[in-house]
C-alpha cells in the first residue's frame, strides 16, 4: 500500500500545494498589473478559479488520507477502540458511496458542459468537473487504503 499512499499524497497534497502557490502568484501579478499599469491580466481570474477549485477538490484526497475527516473523527474519537474500528469502516464505506455518486454527477456535468469555454483561456469548462471526479476517485482510493490498513492491523 505504500506506493499507492505515496501517489495519493502527491496528488492530494503536493499538487494542491503547487496549485495554491501558482494561485497566489497569479493573483499577485494581476493586482500589481492593475495598480502599476492600470490594466488587468485577461486570463488571471479564470486561471485563479481553476487553480482554487482544483486545489480544493484534489486536496480532499490528501485530507482524507491523513485522517482529517473532522465530522467522522469527532464521533469516532469518543468510542471504544473496538467500536471505533467498526464505525470508522462504516463511515469509510459511506464516504466511498458519496464519492462514487459525486463522480457520477461530475460525469453528467462533463457531458453537458463540453461546449462551454472560459472566455479568456478558451479552455472547456468541463475541466472543473474533471478535477472533481479525479478528487473523488482519489478520496475513494484513500478510504480503501485506510480500510485495508485497518484490516491489516487487526491481524496478528
Amino acid at each position: 500500500m505504500n506506493p499507492l499512499r505515496k501517489i495519493i499524497t502527491l496528488a492530494g497534497v503536493g499538487l494542491p500545494s503547487a496549485m495554491i502557490a501558482a494561485l497566489v502568484l497569479i493573483v499577485l501579478a494581476d493586482v500589481l498589473a492593475r495598480n502599476l499599469f492600470a490594466t488587468s491580466i485577461s486570463w488571471a481570474q479564470e486561471m485563479a478559479v481553476i487553480l482554487l477549485i482544483g486545489s480544493v477538490w484534489l486536496g480532499l484526497a490528501g485530507a482524507s488520507l491523513q485522517g482529517q475527516m473532522v465530522g467522522v473523527s469527532i464521533l469516532t474519537d469518543r468510542l471504544s477502540p473496538r467500536n471505533r474500528r467498526v464505525v470508522e469502516t462504516a463511515a469509510d464505506l459511506c464516504v466511498i458511496a458519496i464519492a462514487a455518486a459525486t463522480i457520477h454527477a461530475a460525469h453528467a456535468q462533463m457531458a453537458t458542459a463540453r461546449f462551454t469555454k472560459f472566455l479568456a483561456l478558451g479552455w472547456p469548462k468541463w475541466i472543473l468537473a474533471a478535477f472533481l471526479a479525479v478528487g473523488m476517485a482519489l478520496v475513494i482510493l484513500a478510504r480503501v487504503v485506510e480500510i485495508a490498513t485497518r484490516l491489516k492491523e487487526r491481524r496478528p
